[in-house]
């Protein structure tokens, strides 16, 4: 069965015994095709076919212990912190620990610090990094946070580095489950409601209970503000056109990142590691065109968000450390084959469609396109609405893979070739809806409107009494109602 964009309209078309009058007509019904679609996927999830993924815990690093070995100490910027061994003395190659500082740890690992006086802080760690000194001297391993410290000078503090959460992608809508641990226990982890693991107390407290996790629940939501201004677009004069990709028309767009997620699933194609989280796009750029620029590489900018928040003074340790990168997206509408690219270049789409081309650091912001790098076609931009935080229980007490089916919210139909990820006996109840939108197109239509919604929500019932499936694991409740858990001893596996 054809639910591509195209054939929708035409069936849609043929239900209302219209013809179309053009693209301004196409583009109103392909609006309420996607209306359907998106509103189709929150009412019926299972009405959308589902996928899989993949999420990386990882293990806690606690400085009291023989394979850590390390402290913090302040330093001269109340945003840095650095770590060092149990002497004050900075990390080295031969320490037993370092932390990580490729990104993996940026965003999602936190800081539990216990200062000289027994205090106990916690913050969020924004960026790892190593500082490798000009003159010689040891390596420095830093980290920014996410609040100042506003506790004067320390040294040799106590810590934990945990991750408390885990993030899905922005747009999964729901986690099947059960979960599975990727390893020979193939352990199961069920989602719980929010409520009954608060009930239960399985609120992680400075890694009393730590195990293979066999519970999880939804938390926070977060999301990173999308760029309101739109990316510069200048030809590089000085610098030609190389190739591979040829010349064209296009238009850029871009966002804002944070993190890097773990290398075991998450690099794109083209090589660049998928963030952790990411913003809506930047308004689009205006219209850059090799017929009026023959031969000339594009500069590209952005706004540089590092000094926006407060990472922008260069004499300060935390310059340009705020852990954020700008991600630029190219889409192509023409192609132009009198310049430098090759010739398998010439039969490339011109859809539209924006596509990861490259990522930089905001405090230099630009980057110049001169045709060497190859949009990263698996990588279509997306329109980041946030990120939900999922906990576990027992906490991880190492590193481990977990595997979720889940239901995503379908992209947006953007040709006419994208087809809608619908399941075959639910594709009336999404005709039933397009039409619904249809009907409301003109304003004039209300009862037809009415008909086809009634008619969608009978499907739609019929289909989830089907599929639907509204199992879950509830937490028992004592007939003497909730108690505090206490436990003795600390929750291992054992071995």
């Amino acid at each position: 069965m054809d639910t591509s964009r195209g054939a929708l309209r035409a069936r849609l078309f043929s239900f209302r015994s219209w013809d179309s009058t053009g693209s301004t007509l196409n583009a109103r019904v392909d609006q309420a095709i996607n209306s359907a679609l998106e509103r189709i996927s929150g009412d019926v999830p299972e009405a959308v076919v589902p996928d899989d993924e993949h999420v990386v815990l990882q293990k806690d690093a606690v400085g009291e212990s023989a394979t850590v070995a390390a402290r913090v100490r302040t330093t001269s910027d109340d945003r840095v912190l650095e770590f060092t061994d149990e002497s004050n003395n900075p990390l080295t190659s031969s320490s037993p620990w370092v932390p990580e500082t490729d990104g993996t740890f940026d965003g999602i690992m936190h800081l539990a610090l216990t200062d000289s006086k027994g205090e106990r802080h916690r913050r969020q760690c924004l960026e790892f990094w190593i500082d490798k000194p000009q003159g010689g001297g040891p390596d420095r391993y830093y980290v920014t946070i996410d609040r100042p410290w506003e506790w004067g000078t320390d040294t040799g503090m106590k810590f934990r580095l945990y991750q408390p959460e885990f993030f899905v992608t922005d747009d999964v809508t729901r986690v099947l489950e059960p979960a599975r641990i990727y390893d020979e226990t193939r352990q199961q982890v069920w989602a719980i409601d929010t409520g009954g693991a608060y009930r239960q107390d399985m609120i992680d407290w400075n890694g009393d209970d730590v195990a293979r996790p066999y519970r999880f629940w939804r938390g926070r939501h977060f999301q990173i503000p999308a760029p309101s201004t739109a990316p510069t677009v200048a030809a590089a004069e000085q610098a030609a056109w190389a190739g591979p990709e040829q010349e064209g028309t296009f238009t850029f767009v871009y966002t804002y990142v944070w993190g890097r997620k773990d290398l075991e699933w998450q690099s794109a194609p083209g090589g660049i590691r998928d963030p952790q989280w990411e913003s809506a796009p930047s308004p689009v750029s205006a219209t850059f065109s090799h017929t009026t620029n023959p031969g000339d590489s594009i500069t590209l900018a952005g706004t540089n968000i590092d000094a926006m928040m407060g990472f922008g003074e260069s004499a300060t340790l935390r310059y340009s450390r705020s852990g954020m990168r700008l991600r630029f997206y190219v889409a192509r509408t023409a192609v132009r084959t009198a310049g430098a690219g090759l010739a398998a270049f010439n039969r490339v789409e011109t859809n539209g469609k924006y596509y990861l081309l490259a990522e930089v650091e905001p405090v230099s912001g630009t980057y110049t396109w001169d045709g060497s790098a190859i949009p990263d076609y698996q990588r279509q931009l997306k329109h980041s609405t946030g990120y939900y935080a999922y906990l576990c229980f027992p906490h991880q007490d190492d590193r481990y893979q977990l595997d979720l089916r889940v239901q995503r919210l379908p992209p947006p139909l953007l040709a006419d070739q994208d087809t809608a990820p619908i399941q075959r006996d639910a594709v009336l109840a999404f005709v039933e809806l397009s039409l619904y939108y249809m009907c409301l197109m003109d304003g004039v239509d209300q009862s037809g409107a009415n008909i086809h919604l009634s008619r969608y929500n009978e499907l739609a019932r019929h289909f989830r009494k089907r599929y639907a499936n509204p199992g879950g694991v509830v937490e028992p409740v004592p007939i003497t109602g909730y108690q505090i858990r206490f436990r003795y001893g600390t929750f291992r596996n054992g071995t």
